[in-house]
């Protein structure tokens, strides 16, 4: 397994810019219809989002060809509401845990994931995890607003869950029509396309 140490000997980490993508070799993740997404977001819509303040994007290059994009990634400010359509379970484990049970809290502050990707060459080879692994430290050693949750979109297929699970996300609903009504829409869109998984970052101090 990939370490972020490892990871940073190897690529170097830029703040998203045109410039940077066109001296750059393109970028492809993969040719499913999921994977051209994400390809055509990194090479026309991420500098859209970025001017605008919807979303903030990186992208790892390496050291030995820096024309040569590892992966990219993009985030953005977003939260978990915890409203009557969020199990109450779920809702007192995120207070229990914050030891704040007894406080009047609608919202734990997060990060949305929006993108993430890795360039078709570098797959199977680590890289991924190790990417994972640097988002969660930068907000959590670096967390200059309060971060609790890091918070994906995850496309509902198996590699994808297979993936966040095996990187420490759970689902904030476990059940897809209690997951529908939570974020307004009818069961009638089930099976939903992407379904909303969560990181902890208290599990960071855990593990240290």
């Amino acid at each position: 397994m990939m370490t972020i140490s490892e990871l940073n000997n190897q690529c170097i980490l830029s703040v998203f810019s045109e410039e940077i993508m066109l001296s750059s070799e393109p970028f492809s993740c993969g040719d499913t219809e999921e994977q051209r997404d994400l390809n055509e977001f990194f090479a026309k819509d991420a500098i859209i989002y970025q001017k605008r303040l919807l979303g903030k994007s990186y992208i790892f290059r390496l050291r030995s060809n820096p024309r040569k994009i590892v992966a990219a990634f993009t985030v953005a400010n977003d939260s978990i509401r915890l409203t009557n359509k969020l199990p109450e379970e779920n809702r007192d484990l995120f207070l229990e845990y914050t030891d704040l049970k007894d406080k009047s809290i609608k919202r734990f502050p997060g990060v949305l994931l929006g993108r993430l990707a890795t360039n078709s060459e570098f797959a199977g080879k680590g890289f991924g995890s190790a990417v994972m692994d640097f988002i969660k430290s930068m907000f959590f050693i670096d967390n200059k607003t309060g971060c609790r949750f890091i918070i994906v979109d995850a496309l509902n297929n198996d590699d994808t869950i297979r993936y966040y699970n095996r990187n420490g996300f759970k689902f904030l609903i476990d059940d897809e029509k209690l997951e529908a009504k939570y974020i307004g829409i009818g069961v009638g869109h089930l099976p939903l396309r992407t379904r909303l998984m969560y990181y902890d970052l208290l599990n960071l101090v855990v593990e240290q």
